[in-house]
């Protein structure tokens, strides 16, 4: 793609952000949406910090192998940054999707953190290498994190196509756009990084920063258009009586997810385990009980 093309592209991306941040304050949705709000602030301030950073020679008298240090560098810091936002606007989505369950989003929020660390920790580790230093263990890092990152998205994704009807949500719904559209983002990072396995990196540069600023403009346009049109209500949650779903919720419930008690300590022979099967027997015999009368 030619360089002119390029540029109009980054510079769409911009205005783009913009207007999805104009859109997601007229909706009034900045309280319900706030890590959301603080990944659009974060991009748009980010772009105005690194479009200085490559001009500094207009204003500064140093050398341009200062500026593309002082560039590359804060870049791949802002990448980091802006992977750790959209950490925490994943589990935004997934909390508001599991609204009408307060027990599994309550479990799931501490499974969802649980996982999240062991993947960073794992990332991390998997390039401790000898050797490593300097740029190229940042990008290193940051390329793994972003992959792990991507996978979530994508299993978050895929977890709102298939339960969005019954948890009451609407492929209209703001919590599904903001989760397709990061899932446009994290199918091209996979795809991109595969691709740099496969194919030499210099023929491979131009293509892939084509290819990730058009999924970015459509991720932004698809945004755009999600809080700017009116989100249908929420409906109930349809989920038949019997379903696993709700015997799970109401199990989370009585371990301590959907009320505010105070922990109570128990008995050194007492295992989570053995919690969970009481539990279970409680509304086994619950259940029995109404079924009988």
């Amino acid at each position: 793609m030619s360089t002119a093309a390029l540029t109009l592209m980054s510079g769409a991306e911009p205005a783009l952000m913009s207007l999805a941040l104009w859109a997601l304050l007229r909706s009034k949705e900045r309280r319900r949406f706030p890590a959301l709000f603080s990944y659009f602030s974060l991009r748009l301030v980010s772009w105005v910090v690194l479009y200085a950073l490559l001009h500094l020679t207009l204003v500064f008298s140093i050398s341009k192998p200062k500026e593309y240090a002082f560039y590359f560098y804060a870049y791949w810091v802002v990448y980091l940054a802006t992977a750790i936002a959209i950490f925490f606007v994943i589990q935004e989505m997934f909390k508001f999707s599991l609204d009408p369950l307060p027990g599994l989003r309550w479990l799931g929020g501490i499974a969802f953190r649980w996982v999240a660390g062991i993947s960073f920790v794992g990332a991390i580790s998997g390039v401790l290498a000898p050797g490593g230093k300097g740029y190229h263990f940042l990008l290193a890092i940051v390329v793994q994190i972003m992959r792990c990152e991507s996978v979530f998205i994508l299993c978050l994704l895929l977890f709102l196509v298939l339960a969005a009807g019954k948890l009451g949500l609407s492929y209209r719904s703001r919590v599904f756009g903001v989760s397709f559209g990061f899932g446009v983002m994290a199918a091209n990072d996979l795809v991109v990084s595969a691709s740099f396995l496969h194919f030499s990196r210099n023929m491979m540069a131009s293509t892939a920063s084509a290819i990730t600023s058009g999924a970015s403009l459509l991720t932004l346009a698809i945004w755009c258009v999600y809080f700017i049109q009116k989100e249908p209500a929420r409906m109930p949650a349809s989920l038949p009586a019997r379903s696993p779903l709700l015997r799970w919720n109401e199990i989370a419930i009585e371990l301590g997810g959907g009320s505010l008690r105070s922990a109570e300590p128990s008995p050194a022979g007492d295992f989570f385990l053995n919690d969970v099967e009481k539990v279970v027997d409680r509304i086994l015999s619950k259940n029995a009980l109404k079924a009988a009368s």
